[in-house]
């Protein structure tokens, strides 16, 4: 087989009753490209798609490089006080409303939990139990005109991806597919991702590492699996770009993997520094964050913590990496798991802020970009 192809297999006359639906389809497999992806070169830059800020005037610790520098802002995200014996075990992720200012936690035992008022106040939202009852590992959030916003969840604990707008009152579930999943095949969903209100995609990367569309209307898979463990041994996040690709992030191959969604094409894998364990990516403008829960080894042969890297999608490099425990004081972020953008305001009084979570230990954090003058 030549590398860089799709090897398609449409099994015929596979019957296939979901869990969530009757509906009868197709299993269709389609294997993933095993191309070596192209290593991502480091360049910083001196602008970004925001005007320049203000030059800071006084001294104050940052991450990062050139244009792309942040500073702690600890006061942020303050967590209710029920949340606290819940943290230490926090494996969970972050999506933004940003037309209401409202920022969502899934935390593993707790369920959602909301910060609003530019990041200040916070309270843990009371909707279905069934947020509660698992771990909210990887989700999507899509607006709507006129209504409140979808999210899609993906429980690795308990195998199910939960489907609701955010009033969180009422979960859709999707629970394990059929097609390639016979016998004791594991399903342990990582990630979700909306297409568009009918179309979402769900990686597995805790189960048997596939990744696969499902319909919202109804509710069911529709027969497509794509990857499996010849794709990555651990597809842990999956997300959109504004140009009809999903990015797949391959995390112990240090890889983001790039998928044409509507051609089922697979275009240019990008290779971050081998050891750099990639959880997700959370896209905006021309850029992608990329937390990772290790980093390249050190000179004593042990990964290093987990950075998060700012990743110029249109020239292909990496603009800037994030070091949130070593230069930035927070204490608990060993690792890495999630990270979005959280975009405020308009022209000069426009703030970028990169929100995070890290694992064992868990936490949530906030730092904001600033504009530092490069050291002489």
């Amino acid at each position: 087989m030549k590398r860089g192809t799709i090897y398609t297999t449409v099994v015929a006359s596979v019957a296939t009753a979901f869990a969530s639906s009757a509906h009868e389809v197709d299993f269709k497999h389609l294997h993933a490209s095993t191309n070596a992806a192209t290593p991502l070169q480091i360049v910083a830059e001196k602008s970004g798609p925001v005007r320049a800020l203000a030059a800071l005037k006084e001294s104050v610790a940052t991450s990062g490089q050139g244009f792309w520098k942040f500073a702690a802002m600890k006061e942020l995200v303050p967590t209710p006080a029920e949340t606290k014996p819940f943290h230490k075990g926090a494996h969970g992720t972050i999506v933004v409303d940003s037309e209401r200012d409202i920022v969502y936690w899934g935390l593993e035992r707790v369920g959602w939990v909301a910060f609003s008022n530019k990041l200040t106040q916070s309270w843990v939202v009371k909707g279905d139990p069934k947020f509660t009852s698992g771990n909210l590992h990887g989700a999507d959030l899509l607006p709507r005109r006129g209504k409140l916003p979808l999210v899609v969840a993906a429980d690795n604990a308990e195998g199910e991806v939960y489907l609701s707008d955010t009033s969180f009152g009422k979960a859709q579930i999707l629970g394990r597919p059929e097609g390639p999943y016979k016998g004791k095949a594991g399903f342990a969903p990582t990630d979700a991702v909306f297409i568009d209100a009918k179309d979402i995609y769900v990686t597995d990367g805790y189960g048997s590492q596939w990744f696969m569309h499902a319909t919202t209307e109804p509710l069911q898979y529709d027969g497509t699996f794509i990857g499996g463990k010849e794709f990555s041994r651990t597809p842990h996040g999956i997300s959109k770009s504004d140009h009809n690709t999903l990015y797949v992030s391959a995390r112990p191959e240090a890889t983001i993997k790039e998928y044409a969604y509507k051609k089922n094409k697979w275009l240019e894998s990008m290779g971050l520094p081998p050891g750099s364990t990639v959880c997700d990516v959370d896209v905006w403008d021309d850029y992608a964050l990329a937390p990772c829960l290790d980093g390249p080894k050190g000179a004593d042969g042990k990964a290093t913590k987990g950075p998060i890297y700012i990743v110029n999608l249109k020239k292909k490099t990496i603009a800037s990496i994030i070091r949130v425990k070593e230069d930035l004081g927070y204490e608990l972020a060993d690792h890495i798991h999630d990270a979005a953008w959280y975009v405020t305001g308009t022209g000069r009084n426009r703030e970028v802020y990169i929100l995070f979570t890290n694992w064992n230990p868990g936490g949530i954090g906030a730092i904001k970009l600033v504009n530092v003058p490069d050291a002489k």
